[in-house]
């Protein structure tokens, strides 16, 4: 399990891991893997491209840190440190990252959590543009997976995503997006005369599902308005933000923190939006869906569309109701009904999430124990 961090987490460290990411802005799934490191009482520098600006909010705890540069983030001090392992979070960094863990012959960690879906199947751009982009991240992978110690990769529908990158690399490890325990909570307020809030966590994009969300909830009749409101957590698009702000019964909130979102759902009686649309990305939606877990660890009843393991995975869990992934705005004020309407199934969705996700390997310190364990920091233990 990922311990609590030692109380003299501060002090300089011996040791360090250098981590390789593509932008300034951490996102959740590189904060787990800073956070698991820095359990064991090693320290990190984080090396990044100059996009951005340097953003650690999505970090379960503060991260204490020591110096902030350009290009690089100390967390700890690390002014007597030795390198003992590369993580790397970009395949843009991947070559980068082989040639220092050569030069300094530590052990590299390559994790593909996000660039497999966007730069071969839905990136930017003209057609020609996204066939060259794919083309490229194919180019890095084939020539660099070989020399990476250990490959760490989402879970996407099918293990799609594992079984392409086996084709370099044999030592891959699906990592699961599931939670921390800390967001094992449940609210005492479970009041079925109190507002019913509708929630969404995560990137404000259209086919991620705030705006339909947002349509839908002004379908609503009048008196289901009165005892409802939506919740918009997190930033995106301006346009659709703005869109959202002047939306009535909707409430946006920006930069928020997990422990702050935790303590927004212990406090209110609510029910997670995990709205993909129906693209070839989100076709291949596994695990990898942060917000769908931690919704279900903090007691949430949820309403998903019918996309990749989504619908598997809440039916036979009883743990929400399911609309279409082609977002049908009066199918998902019907579902936003039903919730209001039925409070006994609301209470009984809301029970199975909760029991659901106390199983200890429904958890990112579970998940974490299989990181630990590999070859990068059986190696890493060793030296500290």
């Amino acid at each position: 399990m990922i311990k609590p961090f030692p109380s003299d987490f501060e002090a300089a460290t011996t040791d360090y891991v250098l981590c390789l990411t593509g932008m300034r802005g951490i996102n959740k799934r590189m904060t787990l893997f800073v956070e698991g490191v820095l359990s064991m009482n090693v320290g990190v520098r984080i090396v990044s491209l100059p996009r951005a600006s340097w953003q650690l909010d999505k970090s379960e705890h503060p991260l204490p840190v020591t110096r902030r540069g350009y290009l690089t983030l100390d967390v700890k001090d690390l002014t007597q440190a030795k390198l003992r392992a590369v993580m790397c979070f970009h395949w843009a960094m991947l070559p980068i990252a082989i040639f220092m863990a050569a030069i300094q012959r530590v052990p590299v960690l390559y994790d593909e959590h996000d660039h497999y879906e966007l730069n071969t199947t839905e990136s930017g751009g003209s057609s020609v543009r996204r066939r060259l982009s794919g083309l490229l991240v194919g180019c890095i992978h084939r020539m660099c997976l070989r020399f990476v110690t250990v490959v760490t990769c989402i879970h996407m529908n099918q293990a799609t995503l594992k079984r392409h990158l086996q084709r370099w690399q044999s030592a891959v490890v699906e990592i699961h997006n599931y939670p921390t325990v800390d967001w094992r909570i449940m609210s005492d307020n479970q009041r079925t005369d109190e507002k019913l809030c509708f929630v969404y966590i995560g990137g404000v994009f259209e086919e991620k599902g705030p705006g339909v969300a947002a349509r839908a909830f002004q379908q609503l009749s009048s008196d289901h308005q009165q005892h409802a409101e939506l919740h918009i957590f997190g930033d995106g698009d301006r346009v659709l933000l703005e869109q959202l702000r002047r939306t009535s019964g909707v409430v946006v909130h920006h930069s928020v923190t997990p422990a702050e979102f935790r303590s927004f759902a212990a406090q209110h009686r609510c029910c997670g939006l995990a709205l993909l649309a129906d693209t070839p990305r989100y076709r291949l939606v596994g695990t990898n869906c942060t917000k769908l877990y931690e919704y279900l660890a903090l007691g949430m009843p949820v309403i998903a569309t019918r996309i990749g393991e989504f619908e598997s995975f809440i039916s036979n869990n009883q743990v929400g109701l399911l609309v279409d992934g082609l977002y049908n705005e009066h199918q998902l004020a019907t579902a936003m009904a039903k919730m209001l309407d039925s409070p006994g199934l609301y209470e009984e969705m809301s029970n199975n999430a909760s029991i659901l996700m106390q199983h200890d390997d429904m958890t990112w310190e579970h998940e974490w124990q299989k990181i630990e364990s590999c070859k990068v920091f059986r190696s890493l233990r060793r030296a500290a």
